[in-house]
């Protein structure tokens, strides 16, 4: 009954065009003056569903909906746009959504919202984006986000869509991704639709300075002083708006191309900021001497299976935490049969080198194409490893030599630095700047001795002391600054002076015991620790302008170092032996 009931709506409708009704419609008592089509559309509508047969042959000028009977008119809805009817086009739509409203009955505003979602088009988009923002439609303008996003994906894409759309709802639609389609759109693409939305902005903010500055004249009440002080706020953040969207998307994704272009272009000259993230954007892609560290979306949103990790060399197994999930979880790369102690991790070129002791011997070993290949055999063992430049720094303290390898050349051993006389006990080491800082053991243990090694000059410079021991410290770094980490719980700022000499500022003690770290990075403005030291009831908390979070990761066992890496995770697996406990700091309250 229902299905041949629909047929007679369908004949009876689609032509109705060429009848004209005066009728006046009530539903649940209200009346509404819906345009023609509609009107007759819910005249043959009321028809059909009354029981009064003499209705069919009678002219009749007013009808009565319940809220039922208009639920189900709407329900023809989806059948006729199937049909592609012209009855249920987007002014239509839009005229019953209006009546929904008018109603205020829950239900049939969702299915007006349904219906308006599904027939989001390029034609239609900017009407339906600002209806639902009136009304605050959640549904209605994930839809529309949601549309945009497929959009994106086209290579004719209207730029001008996203002018509709407010800075925070802008700012949302680029950081924050509702579904998976976000994931193969270019960041070019987004790169060139900020700067398109960012100079649409500056234009509207132009054309109404006049009507701004006619307001300030005029005698407002409080309301309207309060809208006019956030049009003037806004106006004076303009210039931020743009560094604030850039920052908001994976800029370090986009191809040198393309950050070469918007690094001049005319919004840039009047945004320092803007330029300057742009421009070390650049510097990134351009430099191959920097290892193990990625800046914020350093890699393609489009990298299918690659993910951001924390990776921890423990005892002759390599595992490996998921950073981008809600919940932690840790997986094991596949084993190497001649790993029998790693003893050090390293990241050079993107790839993951470990140093595994036999014995009177250590092996250097790669993981590439899903498999540890052998690098390098060097005799002796207890190394302190760091990538830079063109090479690997083995520091190994038993020779008092720099063992440099060089992944890149045949052969791989490259060359040997003796230490300088004054150099022992190396502990730790950290690539700063032009240079390798390393920090070595003293009589005592309340200093630390620091000597500089410059890259690729390989000149020694003895850069003085460090208060606190060298043991068990680990550096790290953000977008801008350097840090180290020592066991105490000391974080330091790393600088250079202008007359060269290194200068280490304390910014705060995390904790008061002597901790056993093993590696310390920041990423996505989270400092992640590993320790051999358990710490129960452990109070953390961030570093203005450093990190906003810290997870202090730990274990009883020998794990030996700790590292960020990027890597495709397809080929590691769920273990169910590893057992580590993080003590989960709040986020750095702003003091």
């Amino acid at each position: 009954m229902e299905k041949k009931r629909k047929s007679v709506y369908k004949e009876d409708c689609v032509p109705s065009e060429c009848l004209r009704i005066d009728l006046n419609v009530r539903v649940e008592g209200k009346s509404f003056r819906f345009n023609q089509v509609l009107t007759n559309a819910l005249h043959h509508f009321y028809k059909e569903i009354s029981n009064k047969i003499e209705y069919r042959f009678e002219i009749v000028e007013e009808i009565n909906l319940s809220a039922q009977m208009f639920d189900e008119f709407l329900s023809t809805i989806q059948w006729y746009c199937e049909a592609k009817s012209h009855l249920w086009k987007l002014e239509h739509l839009l005229e019953l959504w209006d009546a929904a409203r008018v109603l205020n009955i829950v239900h049939l505003i969702r299915t007006c919202e349904r219906k308006v979602g599904r027939i989001i088009s390029e034609e239609n988009f900017e009407t339906v984006y600002a209806k639902a923002n009136h009304y605050k439609s959640e549904i209605v303008l994930y839809k529309a986000r949601s549309f945009l996003q497929r959009v994106w994906l086209e290579e004719d894409f209207k730029m001008s869509l996203t002018h509709v759309l407010s800075y925070s709802e802008f700012y949302h639609l680029i950081k924050y991704r509702p579904d998976n389609n976000y994931e193969d759109i270019s960041e070019d693409i987004i790169l060139r639709s900020i700067f398109e939305w960012v100079e649409n902005f500056e234009k509207q903010v132009e054309s109404t300075e006049e009507i701004s500055q006619e307001l300030v004249k005029l005698s407002l009440d409080k309301r309207e002083n309060g809208d006019r002080d956030s049009f003037l706020e806004d106006k004076l953040e303009e210039s931020s708006k743009l560094s604030r969207l850039l920052k908001a998307s994976k800029y370090n994704s986009a191809s040198i191309k393309c950050l070469k272009e918007l690094s001049i272009h005319q919004l840039c000259k009047k945004d320092r900021e803007a330029e300057l993230i742009l421009t070390k954007a650049i510097s990134f892609k351009l430099d191959r001497n920097t290892h193990g560290y990625w800046p914020p979306g350093a890699f393609e949103r489009n990298k299918v299976g690659y993910r951001h990790i924390g990776v921890l060399a423990d005892e002759d197994q390599v595992c490996a935490m998921l950073l981008e999930e809600e919940y932690f979880l840790w997986m094991e790369v596949p084993r190497c049969p001649l790993h029998s102690k790693i003893t050090n991790l390293t990241v050079f070129d993107n790839e993951l080198y470990t140093v595994s002791s036999s014995g009177l011997e250590s092996l250097i070993f790669v993981y590439r194409n899903k498999e540890w290949k052998f690098v390098l055999d060097l005799p002796n063992e207890d190394f302190v490893v760091v990538s830079k430049g063109e090479c690997i720094y083995v520091i190994d303290g038993t020779s008092s030599s720099v063992k440099c390898v060089s992944p890149r050349e045949t052969p791989v051993l490259h060359s040997e630095i003796k230490f300088p006389v004054t150099m022992r006990n190396p502990e730790s080491a950290l690539d700063f700047d032009k240079s390798i800082l390393i920090f070595c053991s003293t009589d005592s243990d309340e200093k630390s001795a620091v000597i500089s090694l410059d890259v690729p000059e390989h000149k020694w410079t003895d850069c003085g002391h460090l208060e606190g021991s060298a043991k068990n410290l680990v550096g790290f770094r953000n977008e801008t600054n350097y840090f180290i980490l020592q066991r105490d719980g000391t974080i330091s700022q790393v600088l250079r002076n202008q007359d060269d000499s290194i200068e280490f500022t304390v910014i705060k003690r995390l904790w008061s015991i002597q901790s056993a770290v093993r590696g310390a990075f920041i990423y996505n403005e989270v400092l992640y620790v590993f320790s051999n030291t358990p710490m129960e009831s452990l109070c953390l908390s961030g570093v203005l302008g450093a990190f906003c979070k810290i997870e202090y990761w730990h274990q009883e066992r020998k794990a030996c170092d700790y590292v960020h890496f990027f890597m495709d995770i397809d080929d590691v697996r769920m273990s169910g032996r590893i057992n580590y406990f993080v003590e989960d700091s709040d986020e750095f309250p702003d003091e």
